[in-house]
């Protein structure tokens, strides 16, 4: 018997293996129909998932063989990984590298021997989809040619494992980097933010004019620093699943109103007023959704119609019934979105850039909020721009009952 030597890679072959995590894991359908399909189109009794390890192969898939590891020395597949073509033995019992094998010579005597290797993207081999019989025999070259295609698909689950796993990790190391964001960065910035209130509004003494210019600037890059910081957290737990949105019965007219008011301060800053029209007499508008995070969607879309207004322009607010619908409107008769950039509008960190908006700068994110707030609430948000006339963001929610 003539043991395979080692791949000159072997080193990194091995790291691949076990990053790959797949030895001694269970069955899985996806590899076990690729044995079938070998073993069906070259006529054998065994097919075999093979990876070879340090010091065994191991099958991950074993059709027609009941064992699921062998030793390194006597497996035939540690030769085929040394190649980039199917390795072939018509019978072992004739080949000086095999003819004295324990897999030969007892059981499950292996005579016939077919290996297509699992050539990685990297040129790494792991090991072989492989067929193997019981008497000598030939393999043809469309068989050949197809037990290589069904390696490939080996090779995709392979492939497809490894992307998994590097997605978990992305995904630990955004949950430690929310973490971090929340704890290092939101709790110092609202301690800051809460000393700076008090400053602005005289609570610690009087200030000079020049003073209170300095401190202005740094009360605004704070609330702004917090607005970011509270919008990386929103989008994180949006984009994991984990935003709590609290489903009851309001009346969303109540609910822009609230928030008209709450805006109302913001939009004077921006030397812009508010105008909120309400549904007709009798007209019903209620819906079942998060008043909270309702109140945080029309903050942001009042917010970018104020940044985008002309100075002394009114941003109209419209609320109405529609076909089964409670239908928000808000507009503004700034400079219109850009043809070219209204596809940009929902992209998260995408800011459209105009000349209109340079009153307060924002985060890229408010957009891409809303609307995954709005579709949480069986909602749908959208938006119609005229450049250099209007632009009007809507959104809409399922009207219910009020009586619930």
């Amino acid at each position: 018997m003539i043991t395979a030597e080692l791949p000159e890679n072997e080193e990194e072959r091995l790291r691949q293996l076990h990053e790959l995590g797949v030895l001694d894991t269970l069955e899985e359908q996806a590899y076990d129909d690729l044995t079938k399909l070998a073993a069906q189109i070259c006529g054998t009794p065994i097919a075999l998932v093979s990876l070879i390890d340090q010091d065994r192969q191991w099958f991950k898939s074993h059709l027609g063989l009941g064992a699921r590891e062998t030793p390194r020395d006597f497996a035939f597949c540690a030769h085929a990984i040394l190649g980039d073509e199917v390795f072939v033995v018509e019978d072992a019992r004739q080949d000086d590298r095999f003819h004295d094998n324990p897999l030969t010579t007892d059981e499950p005597h292996v005579i016939f021997y077919a290996g297509a290797p699992l050539i990685m993207s990297d040129d790494i081999k792991l090991g072989t989809l492989c067929v193997i019989g019981n008497e000598a025999r030939t393999i043809t070259l469309a068989q050949q040619e197809a037990l290589q295609a069904l390696a490939r698909q080996v090779v995709s689950q392979l492939e497809l494992r490894l992307k998994v796993k590097a997605l978990e990790l992305l995904d630990h190391a955004k949950d430690e980097f929310v973490s971090m964001v929340n704890h290092e960065l939101r709790t110092p910035l609202t301690s800051i933010f809460g000393s700076l209130s008090l400053l602005v509004n005289n609570q610690a003494g009087t200030l000079n004019e020049k003073q209170k210019g300095i401190l202005d600037i740094s009360y605004r890059n704070t609330q702004r620093l917090i607005g970011l910081v509270n919008d990386i957290l929103d989008l994180a737990k949006l984009e994991s699943g984990k935003l709590e949105i609290e489903n009851e019965i309001i009346d969303l007219q109540d609910v822009v109103e609230k928030s008209v008011q709450l805006n109302e301060q913001f939009c004077k800053a921006c030397c812009v007023e508010l105008a909120f029209t309400r549904a007709g007499e009798g007209v019903s508008c209620h819906v079942e959704g998060d008043e909270k995070r309702l109140l945080q969607v029309l903050s942001n879309l009042i917010s970018n119609a104020a940044k985008f207004s002309n100075d002394n322009d009114v941003i109209e607010i419209h609320i109405s019934n529609s076909n089964g619908f409670a239908v928000v409107e808000v507009t503004d008769h700034g400079p219109g979105i850009p043809v070219d950039q209204q596809k940009l509008l929902f992209e998260k960190f995408k800011q459209i850039h105009s000349s209109g908006n340079n009153k307060m700068p924002g985060t890229g994110l408010g957009l891409t909020i809303c609307k995954n707030i709005i579709e949480l609430q069986n909602g749908e948000i959208g938006y119609n721009s005229r450049p250099g006339v209007n632009t009007t963001f809507f959104f809409k929610l399922p009207v219910v009952d009020a009586k619930g």
